[in-house]
């Protein structure tokens, strides 16, 4: 915390290929390790059994911003069809030690549309995670460790 204020949404700065996203409205994004504990024949726990390393992330930007997207992901045949890409997202205000989080992901779903008295139209992406969620270049889980 800095002079009272802590990490809120306008400390959040998003990245993507195309640059700062200047109209994000939203961004989400979870991960998750889907282990088990292992009980033995006593009902007692007596290991763990790994499962697979999963994320997800929703995005939601203005139009202007979309559009950008979109003429990138062109040149690769669409927004389904470009390979994974880099969210850099940034949190902190000058002064506070910035926290970065590094997503690589393909997108999977879309929402457009507009209705009326809209002040600014919205598209909302949804992706999966093709790597490991990296926070200050420290990775969630490191395979084989």
């Amino acid at each position: 915390m800095i002079n009272g204020v802590i990490y809120d949404f306008e400390s959040i700065k998003p990245y993507l290929p195309t640059g700062m996203i200047l109209t994000c409205e939203k961004i989400s994004y979870k991960d998750k390790k889907d282990d088990e504990v292992i009980t033995g024949s006593n009902s007692v726990p007596i290991g763990i059994g790994r499962g697979e390393y999963t994320g997800d992330v929703e995005l939601e930007l203005g139009r202007d911003e979309y559009d950008k997207l979109d003429e990138y992901a062109s040149s690769y045949g669409g927004i389904y069809n470009m390979p994974p890409i880099p969210i850099v997202v940034s949190y902190g205000h000058a002064g506070q030690r910035p926290v970065t989080d590094k997503i690589e992901t393909h997108f999977t779903e879309r929402d457009m549309g507009g209705g009326k008295g809209d002040k600014n139209l919205k598209v909302t992406l949804k992706g999966a995670f093709t790597k490991v969620l990296e926070t200050n270049g420290r990775p969630a889980y490191t395979p084989g460790m």
